[in-house]
């Protein structure tokens, strides 16, 4: 049966009138405490608060992310903080109000407008927008265009766990400001789970030490003035919970639950998700092949090389649709490709390495065999998606980077490049020596080599490599 526009306008007077007491159940916990703020909270709240003060743009603000990253609990945070009447601000689960209803955003907008009691051409004061999981609209881009492009008055805060879909629509593009929400970092973390707050401009200090040095000294030295501040953080803080953060504690709803089995079978549940729900919307693969995906993320979790030709046999698969498979997979940010360092030739040929988006889930894939915390070598499997996602987040952000590895036997993990400038970074659990890295700085002119584990800060005998304590890493 064809839904109308009153029911339309019905449902969405009934969304208003409980959209408070919704997102306050994100807001707060079940004792009555206000939850902590992901990183992102700061940012897009100056957004919403230019807005409201008059300021015109930005006015639209994209907010990509795998699944279990805090996306809605973050927009209800946001939502809630808003103190403007309540008609004006409309919380929308565009992916329930499509299936409930079985209508366009497009139709919702205009019903909208109708409560509004005015199109929004002629708006007056300011509405928002806050639109979860947006990507389950088709033609999402073109309609909030059309709203953007209407009136300098709505402002527009949408999510989406689409990465492609999000990201290469041109008319979005050139509108919206993109801030991507990763998994939590360390200190996000603890802050979370135990209120604890990071040293002022400590992680700044940090990542300006280890990424925009000149040479390894000046990384030793400068690290070596960030100590006070570093051993100042980490003093209370039980040496578990890097272990605990590691196995789960980059997803915000697992540092909640407590119950590790509980936290598994839910991390399972939201890979699940991805598979069902949001890989048919990337890519035109039949049932049969779709159902094969689980197994090849459960293989990429136990595997310590890829290997296309093997994979393909024991999944029942030819290369090239493996392939395309891996690179949805890429797309939909559960993984991470990391393309062999070197010329476009030897990249075709030498095989890319593919990191888990959040260790988590490695971990859940882990537990499942019963692998997890049998040693530092799977522990380091975990630390080296942790790393793959913090060098990601970080160039990201910046202009003319790349993050590739050496796919020589014993060579370092990571490259990373900033221009012309590079850097080896090796990443390990347990104890490491300068070894691997000083392999890769033999082969590539870098500016220096850093080896990142357990080890105490110091400098190598050559003064071209430097050993950063994991606890300063996870910190930047």
């Amino acid at each position: 049966m064809k839904t109308s526009k009153e029911q339309v306008v019905g449902y969405l007077q009934n969304q208003i009138a409980q959209s408070d007491l919704r997102a306050r159940a994100y807001v707060f916990d079940e004792q009555e405490r206000k939850n902590p703020n992901r990183n992102a909270y700061v940012k897009i709240r100056q957004y919403i608060s230019a807005f409201l003060s008059g300021k015109r743009e930005p006015r639209w603000v994209t907010i990509p992310g795998i699944r279990g990253v805090g996306k809605t609990t973050l927009l209800a945070q946001l939502f809630y903080e808003q103190k403007i009447p309540q008609k004006n601000k409309l919380f929308l689960s565009v992916d329930q109000t499509i299936q409930y209803l079985g209508v366009s955003l497009n139709q919702v907008i205009d019903a909208y407008e109708d409560i509004l009691g005015t199109v929004f051409e002629k708006l007056d004061e300011p509405v928002i927008l806050f639109l979860d999981e947006i990507q389950y609209e088709e033609d999402w881009g073109i309609i909030l265009k059309s709203v953007y492009d209407r009136t300098k008055n709505v402002f527009i805060l949408a999510t989406g766990s689409s990465a492609l879909s999000l990201q290469t629509n041109s008319d979005v593009v050139r509108r919206t400001i993109f801030e991507t929400l990763y998994p939590m970092c360390f200190s996000e973390y603890l802050k979370i789970k135990e209120g604890k707050f990071e040293q002022k401009g400590l992680s700044g200090q940090i990542r300006s030490s280890i990424f925009e040095s000149k040479t390894a000294i000046e990384v030793f030295q400068s690290l070596k003035g960030s100590e006070t501040k570093a051993k100042a953080y980490w003093t209370g803080v039980d040496r578990q919970e890097v272990d605990k953060y590691l196995r789960y504690g980059t997803l915000p709803f697992a540092v909640k639950l407590g119950n590790e089995g509980l936290i598994y079978d839910q991390i399972k549940k939201l890979v699940d998700r991805v598979v069902t729900n949001d890989i048919p919307q990337m890519g035109n693969f039949s049932p049969e092949i779709t159902s094969k995906i689980p197994s090849l993320l459960y293989s990429l979790a136990g595997s310590e090389e890829l290997s296309l030709r093997s994979l393909s046999k024991t999944l029942s698969l030819n290369i090239t649709t493996l392939s395309e498979i891996l690179e949805v997979l890429t797309n939909a940010e559960m993984l991470y490709r990391i393309y062999p360092y070197g010329s476009a030739y030897k990249q075709a040929r030498k095989p890319s390495k593919y990191l888990f988006a959040s260790p988590a889930f490695r971990s859940m894939y882990f537990n499942f065999i019963g692998r997890i915390n049998k040693g530092d070598k799977d522990s380091g499997k975990l630390l080296e998606d942790l790393a793959g996602f913090y060098l990601t987040r970080f160039l990201q952000k910046k202009i003319n980077t790349s993050l590739t590895y050496d796919s020589a036997q014993g060579g370092a993990d990571f490259i990373a490049g900033f221009g012309e400038d590079k850097i080896a970074l090796e990443i390990g659990y347990g104890s490491k020596d300068f070894k691997q890295v000083s392999q890769t700085l033999g082969k590539i002119k870098a500016k220096y080599g850093l080896s990142v584990s357990m080890t105490p800060l110091a400098l190598s005998k050559d003064g071209k490599s430097v050993s950063v304590p994991l606890s300063y890493f996870l910190l930047i």
